[in-house]
């Protein structure tokens, strides 16, 4: 095994999933030894306040922070100056394996070694960027249809380098869900052999004497009457994630048990707050922001978890961070038939009726 792992991430250590999915597993590796050293590369298009990289470097003094400079994604050509950073720095070092958070950073990673190599190498599949693009760049204009089509079309072929890219004996393709592997395979042409599932980042369960404490510590501090029913929904207030058809489903269901309380944790507090206060009566519902090292002791609060999401194939395939998280605490969970790592675990959600896509 080697000596240091070097981590490549592309879309931030600011992103919201980084300290549940990236920096504890990370530093799960250390505390158990695997690594002596770990390296998060991490390709930034602004600058990162000093007093949060020294903070990490005070916290976890065996986990360096190297930022490269990160330009704009147009086509792959738009990547040879982070290449040749990325090669540069890996040129420092010796004994090392590489793990790369999507197929951007896996794109620079491989394009950052000289081949043959045999430095193994792991690339996290989380999502589809065709797919994911396509989504979020719909258009009735006609120009501005064939300019989105043309851009996916770039972010496919990144995808089709990475995941085709198997000739290498220690490269392997990370996925989080069985759906994922097939639409790899089918579309990428990806070998089922170098294919393995994600363990290390889903969340361990909390112990049960902990979940109460917070429970009843959570409630009382938010005036959360002890009996009511808690529905709790964890994300952004983005389309895709439904806050439409969540405060539907709370409505519905508030007509039903007068006691049911909604939590809804997310960094678009305000906008919930306007959805919210046209339908629901204040004492119904809190809307809070906070940090992701209180996540937990608030989830614990609740006794439902809602994951719902638009319909598609990039939904399909994923497995919802959120969702691990209400399972860590116990939560039942409520969804839209749209995830099918949920409705392989909990069946189909016949409140929410709809032809699960296949």
């Amino acid at each position: 095994m080697a000596n240091k792992l070097v981590f490549v991430i592309y879309d931030s250590i600011l992103n919201s999933v980084f300290d549940g999915q990236v920096l504890i597993p990370l530093t799960k590796m250390l505390k158990n030894q695997k690594y002596a050293h770990i390296y998060v590369v991490s390709f930034e298009t602004h600058t990162l306040d000093k007093k949060y990289l020294q903070h990490l470097n005070l916290l976890y003094p065996n986990l360096s922070v190297i930022i490269i400079k990160r330009w704009k994604f147009i086509t792959p050509l738009f990547l040879h100056n982070q290449i040749r950073k990325l090669r540069n720095f890996l040129k420092s070092l010796s004994d090392y394996e590489i793990i790369a958070r999507g197929p951007l950073a896996g794109f620079l990673v491989n394009k950052s070694l000289d081949r043959p190599t045999t430095t193994p190498i792991t690339i996290q599949a989380r999502g589809l960027l065709e797919q994911e693009y396509h989504y979020t760049h719909r258009t009735s204009s006609f120009f501005l249809s064939l300019f989105h089509a043309w851009r996916a079309r770039q972010y496919k072929k990144i995808e089709q380098f990475v995941y085709k890219n198997t000739e290498h004996k220690y490269y392997t393709i990370e996925v989080v869900s069985i759906a994922l592997q097939n639409y790899l395979i089918k579309t990428f042409g990806t070998s089922k052999t170098h294919i393995v599932q994600a363990q290390h980042d889903i969340p361990a369960p909390i112990p049960k004497e902990k979940i109460i404490y917070w429970r009843t510590k959570v409630r009382n501090d938010l005036n959360i009457n002890e009996h009511a029913r808690v529905y709790c929904f964890s994300g952004a207030a983005k389309s895709w994630q439904k806050p439409g058809l969540i405060i539907d489903y709370f409505v519905e269901h508030q007509k039903q048990n007068i006691n049911s309380f909604l939590l809804v944790l997310t960094p678009d507090k305000k906008l919930f707050e306007k959805l919210l206060q046209k339908r629901v009566t204040p004492n119904a519902y809190r809307v809070l922001n906070i940090p992701h090292q209180r996540m937990y002791e608030h989830l614990a609060a609740a006794d439902t978890g809602l994951v719902f999401r638009e319909s598609g194939i990039a939904s399909w395939v994923a497995r919802p961070v959120k969702a691990m998280e209400y399972e860590a605490v116990g939560l039942q969970i409520v969804h839209n038939n749209t995830v099918d790592w949920l409705v392989q675990r909990y069946g189909i959600n016949r409140d929410l009726m709809r032809a699960p896509l296949v």
